[in-house]
């Protein structure tokens, strides 16, 4: 099982979560979402619980957004060159359930991120939303560890 936990901004759009009462049993740990929006763009932000991997999709079709997920989750891994078919594929197998958020630390890396993104976004006319998380990828999470960069840590959970 994993969970899509999400945000209130986010759940009111999602509708109610369900409770996740099973571990999650992905190498990546849950997933913490969150909306974004950027002038009239609207996008969803994920952070990886372990590896702070970010994930930008667009932001229509929220209410599948559990089905939507592991392929944009798939195209982020292919762009750090790991391994991401059998991640994906045993993903997308499990249950994915719509959650409350329970860790203020990953909210404070969402909120960075959504900061970042908001900046670097509206520059941008031929937007690649898997090249926009692969380059917010790069940056340094102090909560890992001040020098530790969440591609680096997802690369050595995955292949470690």
């Amino acid at each position: 099982m994993v969970a899509l936990r999400c945000t209130k901004k986010l759940l009111a759009r999602v509708g109610p979560p369900q409770e996740a009462t099973e571990p999650t049993t992905t190498i990546l740990g849950d997933w913490y979402a969150c909306p974004l929006n950027v002038g009239h763009q609207r996008f969803v932000l994920l952070i990886s619980e372990h590896s702070r991997l970010p994930v930008l999709m667009a932001g229509r079709d929220l209410k599948h957004l559990t089905d939507n997920f592991p392929d944009a989750l798939a195209a982020v891994l292919w762009g750090l060159g790991s391994r991401p078919p059998s991640y994906s594929v045993r993903l997308r197998h499990r249950e994915a359930v719509i959650a409350k958020t329970n860790n203020r630390s990953l909210l404070g890396t969402l909120n960075d991120f959504s900061f970042m993104l908001r900046w670097q976004l509206p520059d941008r006319a031929d937007l690649d939303l898997v090249q926009a998380a692969l380059e917010l990828s790069h940056t340094p999470v102090g909560p890992l560890r001040p020098t530790s960069f969440p591609d680096r840590v997802t690369r050595q959970l995955l292949d470690g």
